[in-house]
Order: structure tokens, then sequence, then C-alpha cells
């Protein structure tokens, strides 16, 4: 298949629904959530090398959520998960 048959613009995406838009923003706040958590944790904690790990997923996850919430469609690197409009 070609590049250009297995895009999707933006009108024919269907937004994500309301439920999975709340469920998301819950996501969101706990991430933030994890914020000070992981500040503590690098603070107080002896060096590891997975705080790296807990960073990048606590970062993602709270990009994605809030992505989610706020424009209910999810990032363009997550276009794949989304349904069309016209079932596709």
């Amino acid at each position: 298949m070609s590049k250009e048959s297995m895009s999707i613009s933006g009108e024919q995406l269907a937004k994500v629904r309301t439920p999975f838009r709340v469920l998301s923003g819950f996501i969101f706040v706990l991430s933030l959530l994890l914020v000070p958590m992981i500040i503590f944790i690098a603070f107080t904690e002896p060096y590891d090398h997975f705080i790296w790990v807990i960073i990048v997923v606590t970062f993602l996850m709270g990009y994605i959520s809030a992505h989610v919430t706020i424009t209910g469609y999810a990032p363009k690197f997550l276009l794949f998960t989304h349904g069309a409009k016209d079932g596709l």
C-alpha cells in the first residue's frame, strides 16, 4: 500500500468518545501527581538508572492523556489507534 492510502486526514477522524476523554483526564491528573513523587524519589533514594524510565513513562503518559483530553484526538504518532468516521 502506498503512504497516501494509509494516511487519514483530520476531517476523516472521529473524536474520542466522552467516557474515554474523562478517563484520559483522570490519567492526566494522576500523571501530574506523579511529578512531585518522582522529584522526591530522585532526591531521597540512591541513584538508579530506573529513575529515567519512570520519568519517560510519566512524561509520555501525561502528554498523551493531556492531548486526548484537551483536543479529543490522539497525538499524531498514535493516529493509527483512531477510528475513522466512515469506518475505514
